[in-house]
């Protein structure tokens, strides 16, 4: 018989030693993963659940007055609130900071405002509309209508 052939002897040229693969847990990846989330929950969490808010769609349009019960609306106790794309509030002319929210509901409430137009300028974040209709939902008897297209 003949004698076996070395691992050597059959492959010409250099041999390179074999590398014993270890695979190692790295923490990096899940350092980031965890930070990523971190940032989107710290991000998500002071947005409102927009559940809690009782919205109903308006009338349909053209609609007959027998097919809608509707009460005729006292335009003497209408306000209508412009929002801003920077926070603010415009009443009648009249521009609030964003921080005087609850002196206007108060405000409302005092003069017993019963109905709230809430007119809507481009790029109002949804955030600043939440809060202002959960302000408003805290007011009894009041109804709020949101429109698009404040000038």
């Amino acid at each position: 018989m003949a004698a076996p052939v070395s691992a050597h002897a059959r492959r010409p040229g250099i041999v390179l030693p074999r590398r014993n693969r270890r695979y190692r847990f790295s923490m990096t990846p899940l350092a980031d993963v965890m930070f990523q989330l971190l940032i989107f929950f710290m991000l998500t969490s002071h947005i409102t659940s927009y559940s809690l808010l009782d919205i109903r769609a308006g009338g349909v349009i053209g609609a007959t007055a027998g097919t809608q019960d509707r009460q005729g609306t006292d335009i003497r106790r209408t306000v209508i609130w412009t929002l801003q794309e920077n926070g603010a509030i415009q009443v009648s002319g009249q521009r609030f900071a964003p921080d005087r929210l609850d002196a206007l509901a108060g405000a409302l409430e005092a003069q017993g405002t019963t109905d709230v137009l809430i007119l809507l300028r481009d790029e109002v974040p949804v955030q600043r509309l939440v809060t202002v209709l959960q302000t408003l939902a805290a007011l009894d008897g009041v109804t709020v209508t949101v429109a698009e297209g404040g000038f």
